[in-house]
């Protein structure tokens, strides 16, 4: 679990993006991650990050914001694939994540990252770098350059409007 944590440190350094880290009691749910925001002062939107099992026997990322629903029925006209919330088996085995804090980039180049665009009307990100007691607070204007650079495919969502 540790090198996921390793790799997106590592992306943060490369892309020389100012972030905070802070280490605090486990965060498993949005109420534990509640407390640790109030204690911590935090600001920003809280990432939610939701590893995905499609029928085409592949893994994806969508990336979006606490509070967004997960529309499965706009993913699969998106993709063209039936997309499922993936085990926690491979959360831990595919992507090397606690479940419950899957980590939004420095995950295996093979896993399909889709991103809500939503993230960008916020200013500071909250996001699990993989483990349970790590939270990196940074602007999503700067993690941009990361989502864009990502070696993995990419497709950003569309808004319904």
């Amino acid at each position: 679990m540790n090198s996921i944590y390793q790799n997106i440190i590592s992306l943060l350094q490369k892309y020389q993006i100012p972030y905070k880290e802070f280490d605090h009691d486990p965060i498993l749910n949005y109420e534990d991650a509640e407390r640790e925001k109030q204690r911590f002062s935090w600001t920003g939107v809280e990432s939610k990050n939701v590893f995905l099992s499609g029928s085409d026997w592949k893994y994806y990322l969508y990336i979006t914001v606490e509070g967004q629903k997960v529309d499965f029925k706009k993913l699969k006209e998106l993709l063209g694939v039936k997309l499922s919330i993936a085990t926690e088996e491979d959360v831990r085995n595919v992507i090397h994540c606690v479940p419950g804090c899957v980590a939004p980039f420095g995950i295996d180049q093979s896993i399909i990252v889709i991103i809500d665009p939503t993230i960008f009307q916020y200013s500071d990100y909250l996001f699990s770098p993989g483990v349970t007691t790590k939270t990196i607070q940074a602007n999503i204007k700067d993690l941009k350059i990361i989502f864009e650079n990502l070696p993995n495919k990419t497709i950003l969502k569309q808004n319904p409007n």
